[in-house]
This record gives C-alpha cells, structure tokens and sequence, in this order.
C-alpha cells in the first residue's frame, strides 16, 4: 500500500483494476495502519474479481477487511489518492482460471421491459433524357423485450408497395445450456454444413457465454463506385444492408451478416442507373474449441427462402463439436430432409505458430423425382496470421463428387428439370469444387494491402464463376495512396480488369482526392474530390467530386451527412449531361421503456439505457455525440452480451450547480437485453469557504473534508480555501492527522453566504 498523507481514513468511491485490466467503480473503506492506509477488500468482492482466497474459517480473520498481501503471496494493493484508483495485482496462479474476460452468469443483467425500431430509409429520383424514375427502400428492425424472451423481426419495403420479411423469430438465452433457444424465422449456424433459412425451432450454443470466448465474422466488402452510387448487399434472397456511397474505392465494415456462412451478393447501382454485380464469399474456417468444452445446434422446421417459388420441405439438422487434448477438435453433423439425407464428420487441429487447420468429409444421398444420387464432399481449410502481419483469414478448398448434392441444391433440384443454361440455370446442377482465399498484409509503416480469391466450378457445365480483387493503401509523405483492382474472370463474362488508384491529402483543413480510374470496358475516368467537415466540433460533413469521362460527360456530384443525437441524415445530388439524380436517407432508432420514449442512432443487438435523472445534456462517451435528453435518458447503441461494459459520462457540458458522484457505471448484459446504466446526481450550491482553525489559524494545505457519512468531498486548498458543493447536507468534517486535535466540524449557512464576482463565498471557523 501506497503511503498516504493527504487524505485521511473513510469511505471513497474508488476506480478498481485487478492485474492491469478495469474491474469495477465501488466504495471502499480505508483505514490507517501505521503511517499507511488500506483498503478493506471483502472476501465476497474478491472472490467476484476472481481472486482464489485460502480457507478463512477459524482463523479470525474479518471478511470485510481482509489484508490482501498477507493472504496471497506475491499479491499487491496500490492506492492513487489523486485519481482515487486502487491497483490490485495478482499472481496468476491464484487467480481462477475462467476469471478473465468471463462473469458469472448470476450477474448477468436481463435488462428492462422495452420496444425498439432501427429503421433506416433511402430514396432517389433518377431523371434522363428518356424517363424519370423513383426509388427507395425502408429497411425495418425491431423488437420486443418481456422479461428474459426476445422477440426480433426484420424486414424491408420497396417502390412496388411490397414487404420483403427477412426474418422474425422468438428467442431467449438458456444459461444451463450455455446456449439460446429460437423459435420463428432464422438461419443454421453454418458451423458443419452450409447455413439453410429455417422457420421452426432451434437450439444452438452461444460461445460468447464462456470464457475466452470465440468472436463471429462479418467480411469486409471491398469495391468502386463510378458516380454516387446505391450499393445493397443480399444474401439467401434477401436484402442485408443499403447504402449510398461517394464516387471512388469503398469498403464496408459494418455489415451486420447473417450468421453461418453462404455468398453475398453486392449490387451496385450507379447514378445513372446501370448496375455491377460481385459475389463476395462468405465463410469461417471452423473454430477450434479448448479442451473439453463444446459447441452444438440443434434445428427442427421447414426450409424458408424469401421470394421463392421452391417447394419449402422440412428438415432437422444437428451439429457437435468438442474440444480434445492436444489442440484437435471432432466435429460431427447430420442432416434429414425430404428426400435428403448428409452425414458429416470433421477436424481441426490447432498447428501452433503454423496456423490452424480442419479437414471434413460429407456423404450425402438425394432422391427426387427424377434421381437418386449419392456423392461425397471433402473439405479443406486453414488459417493463420504470421508475425510478418500477413493474415490469412480463411483459405479453402471443397471437392463434391457428381452424385453430390448440398441441400439447398436438393431443394432446387425438386422444382427445376432440363439442362443448363443460364447462370440463375445453374441452381439445376451440382457443384465440383470451390477454392477462395482472403488474404491481408500489414506493414509497419501504415502500408496494408489485401488479396481475395473465389473460383467455383460445375459437374456436367462448362461455366466457371471466378473473381478476383486486389487492394493496396499506403502513405508516402503526407499523401495517401490507394490501389484497387477488381476482374470477373467467369467464361460468360466480358468484363475485363477493373483499376483505380486514388491520392488524398489535407488541403487547408480539408481532404482532397485525386482518383484515375481505368473501366471494365477498357476507358479512363478522372476524378477530383473534396471532402470534410464543417468545423472542428461539427457533426455535419460534406463531399464534393467532379468526374470526367472518355464514355460520357463530365459528372458532378454533392453530398452532406448529419450526425444528430437522434439520426444520421445524408443528401446528395449527382448530375451529367444525360442524367440527373438526387437522393436522401436517414437512418436511427426508437426506443420505448417505462420512462418515456427515446430516440438514438442505429441500435445493435444489445444496448444500455443511461439514465441520469431529471439532468439534460450529459454526455457519453461510449456514443459519441449522444446526450441525456430532458429526462435524463440517452443510449448506447452496441454493448457486449456476458460481458463488463464501462459506461462512462462526459460531463463537460453540465452546469456548475449539479454534480455526479459517480461517472462511470457497469453493466453486464445478456444477449438481446436492454440494460440500464443510472447515475445518480445531486443539484446543490457551488460555495468557496475560507476555513479557519478555532484559533484562527489558517487549515493545514491538503486537509481533507469529509461529509458526516465519512465520504470524501475535497481538500483544502492554498490559504485556507475549498470548494463545496452544499445540497442536504451542510455539515462538514476536517481531517489533517490522527490526533484528535488534528480534526474537527464546521457547518455552512447558506444565508451567510455572499455572492462576489459571480462567486459565493463563506467564511467559517472550524470548532473541535
């Protein structure tokens, strides 16, 4: 323990980190012992930290004051009196082993009874020389929360007048089972075979519920826009995501996937109408599990792709993977359908500084009305990140024999006949293999560049699917460079290689890009860009570029984006010489709870609900410009399931006359809860007193003043001075020394109270 002089013995609320990781804010109790404070720990407190304490009983040790150092060997509790944090370090081996990132499931928060809406809108008006169009899209998503059940629906409308459903479902986490139930309209893990739309029932393990648990991933799309362009993303039928981006090489990083695997269709819809489409695979290379620990799903219900006419037959699926000494993993599958029987056997096996590896083997039998056919697939994939800081984020190879099918190909397999055809033909037929790779490369000097890879072939077709893109970003001086390369090298394609390279630099606070672009179709664009924000602590941000083209007209395009508490705004317009557009799109959410009804930017899938009372414009720095409202409410849109999450609050903007004791709070959701964080604030008077000693001699300097509850308010500045905050209670307690004559009491009389300057001041005298 620190030694400390300059605040005496009570009861302080405390920032606690155990071995250099953020615990928790709570109130301690120090006591002096010799020249030193120390802080009683409870044994219940660190046993919630995860510290392994020995048997206590009969030894006379007070359990709400243990010594820490005495108990543990090699343990260490520092205290910052300035900052008030308490530093505890641990020897790990007296440190639970699942204690790390993991909390008990006692403490998991099922948060508030509330509804909320994420909703997000675009639309355009296309006019040229030969139509005029519109069009839009509303993309809904909502939910209810009663209790520990969550129900969750999305979907989208269109021009048409038609609504597109892409999921709605029941769910709730099952603790016991370190897993969730869901009942409706969802998707199969996709951990063995490959993901199937379901409506029905499903029972499926969470691993965000362990310890070190395994994330989730979401590809990162790359590509390029001619003009403002519209670019969706699809996947199994439906519509995932839409968005308005700026002429010039884009990325998206905050796709909110289906979960599982199965391609994304990107589609991109220039200014002018005319349209590119990608597929990007979308896959994970199977997560190794420690030893003894498990994933499972179990799904029972009817195959459900959106918008087709595909018979939808029933099924059950079921999927076990555990973890074996030595860093292999089994994993075993079956599937039962109409028609349709696939039985899968996997595993992986961690390589060490090598990378990971896994290997799977399907045998599949399919009868229709017009075959009966057995076939096997066998599965290749590995994954490594190198110390170079290459990554490959996943790598594979799947081989199916002719008699192969996957489900989703059974299934089509009921409704079409005849031979191939088309590329929307090829649903008829079976897949032979498929290679993709997506591989990266960081550099220590800010340069990364990007490499992804997807070849498919057919049984019995003489067409391939293959695609290629290429990207390389770097700074030289102080300019950026950015590379991109895309080409669609299927046989029924004609489109060649696809090349830009964009140079941006600051220029006069703002950033300027210049983009030379070589098309498809074997042209050349150029392109000038400006792009900022409207001031150093503004929330609104603009785009400006100018195009010229060897197959068209010069273009130009505008554009400006809002941030408010409450949405994102955005407009822009883009014009050439035989097409105007315009479009606009707003996107946030609504959420309704007992305290009233809020509104927020986008919401994830868990959120917390801050709530400081009656106290408008406070901010929080987890959600960036976010405000308390009249009520005291604002959000956090994204927080971790089963996990600590540290609230904290900006308080720059409040005003002299309200302070918060505490501003930092955690909450521990689980998934899909709404959780809130409160606050509590106290509305008093700001009073600068000039203390003096019952001789009249002036307090000693850092003195500490205490309110009568022993809770540390302040300390006593140069000359006798302090600065209180005086609500209900006026009574004070100074603090200097050990002795007795080194305390003693005074009271403040607000009556007494004159006001200089702007200041109110007091003048009291301390009496023993």
């Amino acid at each position: 323990m620190l030694h400390e002089q300059a605040i005496g013995p009570g009861l302080y609320l405390v920032g606690i980190s155990i071995n250099r990781d953020y615990f928790a804010q709570r109130e301690i109790t120090f006591v002096r012992q010799g020249t030193e404070l120390k802080a009683c720990l409870s044994d219940s407190l660190l046993t919630e930290m995860g510290v392994k304490l020995p048997a206590l009983e009969g030894r006379g040790v007070d359990g709400q004051c243990l010594d820490l150092s005495a108990l543990v060997e090699g343990a260490v509790v520092r205290f910052d009196s300035r900052q008030l944090k308490l530093d505890i370090s641990v020897p790990q081996i007296s440190m639970s082993r699942d204690a790390r990132g993991y909390v008990s499931s006692q403490e998991w928060d099922s948060g508030i009874n509330a509804g909320f809406l994420n909703y997000q809108f675009s639309g355009s008006q296309n006019k040229s020389q030969q139509h005029s169009a519109a069009a839009y899209n509303l993309y809904l998503n909502g939910g209810l929360n009663l209790g520990d059940w969550r129900l969750r629906s999305s979907s989208s409308y269109r021009k048409d007048g038609t609504w597109e459903r892409a999921a709605t479902y029941v769910q709730r986490d099952l603790p016991g089972t370190a897993g969730h139930l869901t009942l409706g309209e969802s998707v199969t893990p996709g951990d063995t075979f490959q993901s199937i739309p379901f409506c029905g029932v499903q029972l499926a393990s969470d691993t965000q519920m362990l310890p070190d648990s395994l994330q989730g991933y979401a590809p990162v799309i790359h590509g390029v826009a001619q003009t403002q362009a519209r670019v969706e993303v699809r996947q199994h039928g439906y519509s995932l995501y839409s968005t308005f981006v700026t002429p010039g090489p884009f990325e998206i990083r905050d796709l909110n996937a289906a979960s599982g695997s199965g391609d994304l269709e990107v589609i991109i819809t220039e200014a002018d109408g005319s349209e590119r489409r990608f597929i990007q695979p979308y896959a994970t290379l199977g997560n190794l599990l420690r030893d003894g620990t498990w994933r499972y799903s179990l799904t029972a219900g009817q195959y459900h792709e959106q918008n087709s006419d595909i018979d939808q037959p029933s099924f059950t699926q079921a999927s076990f993977a555990y973890g074996l000494p030595r860093d292999y993993t089994l994993s075993l599958g079956g599937l039962l359908g109409q028609g349709y029987r696939a039985y899968q056997v996997g595993v992986g096996k961690g390589l060490g500084r090598f990378g990971a590896l896994s290997l799977d083997v399907t045998q599949a039998v399919t009868d229709t009305a017009q075959e009966s056919v057995s076939g096997q697939s066998y599965g290749l994939r590995y994954g490594k990140a190198f110390a170079t800081g290459t990554n490959l984020r996943f790598a594979g190879y799947r081989y199916s024999t002719p008699g192969y099918r996957d489900f989703s190909e059974a299934v089509a397999r009921h409704f079409w006949s005849g031979n191939v055809g088309s590329g929307a033909d090829l649903r008829r037929v079976s897949r032979r293999s498929r290679l993709e790779a997506n591989i990266s490369q960081s550099f220590a000097d800010s340069t990364s560049l990007y490499l992804n890879l997807t070849q498919q072939d057919y049984w019995n077709s003489s067409h391939q699917q293959r695609q290629l893109q290429f990207g390389v970003s770097g700074q030289v001086a102080r300019t950026n460079l950015s590379l991109y390369a895309s080409k669609s090298l299927s046989a029924s394609d004609n489109e060649g290689l696809q090349v830009g390279l964009t140079l941006s630099f600051a220029l006069g606070g703002q950033n300027a890009s210049v983009s030379l672009d070589r098309n498809a179709d074997g042209s050349n664009d150029q392109r000038l860009g400006l792009s900022g924000i409207a001031g150093p602590y503004s929330n609104l941000s603009y785009n400006l570029a100018m195009q010229r083209s060897e197959q068209s007209a010069n273009t130009g395009s505008a554009s400006v984006g809002y941030r408010a508490p409450w949405a994102n705004v955005n407009a822009g317009l883009s014009s050439g010489s035989q097409y105007k557009t315009a479009n606009v799109g707003i996107a946030g959410s609504v959420l309704a709870h007992a305290g009233g009804v809020q509104l927020g930017q986008s919401l994830g899938e868990t959120m917390a609900l801050v709530e400081v009372k009656d106290t408008p414009d406070v901010g929080v720095n987890n959600a960036p410009g976010a405000f308390t409202n009249a009520k005291g409410y604002s959000l956090v849109p994204y927080v971790q399931p089963y996990r600590r999450n540290r609230i904290s609050l900006d308080t720059s903007r409040l005003d002299a006359n309200t302070d918060i004791d505490s501003g930092v709070s955690t909450v521990i959701p689980r998934r899909g809860a709404v959780v809130v964080a409160r606050f509590k604030a106290r509305h008093t008077e700001k009073v600068l007193a000039s203390i003096a000693l019952p001789n009249g001699a002036a307090v000693p300097f850092g003195a500490a003043v205490l309110e009568t509850s022993g809770r540390r308010v302040n300390a006593v500045g140069p000359m006798g001075q302090v600065l209180l905050s005086v609500g209900e209670s006026r009574d004070f307690r100074l603090v200097w020394g050990r002795e007795q004559d080194q305390q003693c009491a005074f009271s403040l009389d607000l009556e007494q109270v004159h006001e200089q300057e702007g200041f109110k001041l007091a003048q009291v005298r301390c009496t023993q």
